[in-house]
């Protein structure tokens, strides 16, 4: 869904230098699958290399729920999830963590990942762990 960076009673993202800009939310009659709006997107990304919104913009736009495409918080995203990112770029602009029972697991890993948020203690622990002991059997 392409769409709006204007929620009803949020006006964080007012100042960015993004807002009211068509190429970030880019409308459905301009692409026809992610290489287009990547293509499309790609140019003004850059934007948000220094911007000091963007996690208001991520949590004003809510990409992953809304299934937003376009360019939000560093990210370019399509139906809600992100393909492309400043280098740079890290989780803390991202939602923080919903636990989940299943957290300290693979499961509770890719949970996070679908839900497009930060990773909690456990599972960063758990992937930690699990790249601690790809390095040890590829020695």
């Amino acid at each position: 869904m392409t769409g709006t960076r204007n929620l009803p009673d949020i006006h964080v993202t007012e100042h960015a230098p993004c807002c009211g800009d068509p190429d970030f939310a880019v409308a459905d009659d301009r692409w026809t699958n992610a290489t287009d709006l990547i293509r499309l997107c790609e140019p003004v990304l850059y934007v948000c290399g220094h911007c000091p919104f963007r996690a208001a913009c991520i949590r004003q736009v809510r990409p992953s729920k809304s299934e937003f495409s376009g360019v939000c918080g560093g990210r370019i995203w399509v139906n809600g999830a992100i393909v492309r990112a400043l280098p740079g770029v890290g989780p803390e602009d991202l939602p923080p963590p919903v636990n989940r029972k299943a957290c300290g697991t693979a499961a509770g890993v890719r949970a996070h990942r679908r839900a497009v948020e930060q990773q909690c203690s456990k599972c960063e622990s758990f992937t930690q762990a699990g790249a601690q002991q790809l390095e040890l059997d590829s020695a």
